[in-house]
């Protein structure tokens, strides 16, 4: 089979109106839109995206299945606090699991999946360069997955995507200092090289040590977050219109 097949021949998948709601009011949250403490305004959402408040009402409930909002009793869902103590251990347990998955990776991937983690990495060091910031977070995140599904175990992989899920919000939060990116780039360089080595005990070490430098890049953060009083100012319509074109 040619070479461009296995890179670029991945079929093309139309999303439901289920799914591209979830995905519209995930990167609302990830990216800032609301803070923690904060309702989501189920109407506002659904009167943005153009949808009735049953899609919004579905999405916001596999947010809170993967820890992002919270549930409240008739009221709707919040924007979740996560505690310090919370962030650093979904970060130690994603590093380990990344730590073993990547290691049955150098045993199991094949030199195409190796290439299309390569062409990941190529775009999301684009991004860093042109300071795309959403572009390189998503590039970022789509290194991890794809050297956890190398793996080859659909249960480390399902637990690995529901801990990323959690931080999400607190590691785009932390993308905006320079240092931050610099560090999460060159980290990823001794990643890809280790994998490429196919030297397991090489790469588990070094996708541990990546996440113990994630921790050292939110720490701060999560720590200062915790300490600003808990608020629920009105939800900010500006950032919503951003994404809303109708979710049909």
């Amino acid at each position: 089979m040619p070479l461009w097949k296995d890179e670029f021949m991945e079929p093309i998948r139309r999303l439901s109106m289920h799914e591209e709601v979830l995905l519209r009011i995930r990167e609302m949250i990830v990216q800032g839109s609301w803070t923690p403490g904060e309702v989501i305004p189920e109407l506002e959402i659904s009167n943005a995206l153009q949808v009735s408040r049953t899609p919004v009402r579905e999405a916001l409930k596999v947010l809170i299945a993967e820890g992002l909002l919270i549930s409240l009793p008739r009221q709707g869902a919040m924007i979740k606090l996560i505690t310090p103590q919370e962030a650093h251990d979904v970060l130690e347990a994603t590093g380990e699991i990344e730590a073993a998955a990547g290691r049955r990776a150098v045993k199991r991937a094949t030199d195409a999946k190796l290439r299309k983690i390569d062409k990941l990495h190529e775009r999301m060091v684009q991004a860093f360069d042109a300071g795309e910031r959403a572009a390189y977070f998503t590039s970022n995140l789509a290194i991890h997955r794809a050297i956890v599904e190398a793996g080859g175990n659909e249960v480390m992989a399902t637990l690995h995507g529901t801990l990323v899920a959690r931080m999400q919000r607190i590691r785009y939060a932390c993308t905006n200092l320079p240092a931050n990116w610099k560090g999460a780039v060159d980290e990823h360089v001794e990643i890809i090289d280790a994998l490429h080595a196919r030297d397991a005990d090489r790469l588990a070490r070094v996708l541990i040590a990546h996440m113990e430098g994630g921790w050292q890049r939110v720490r701060a953060f999560v720590v200062d977050e915790n300490r600003a009083p808990a608020s629920a100012p009105p939800a900010r319509s500006g950032s919503m219109r951003r994404h809303a074109n109708a979710a049909r």
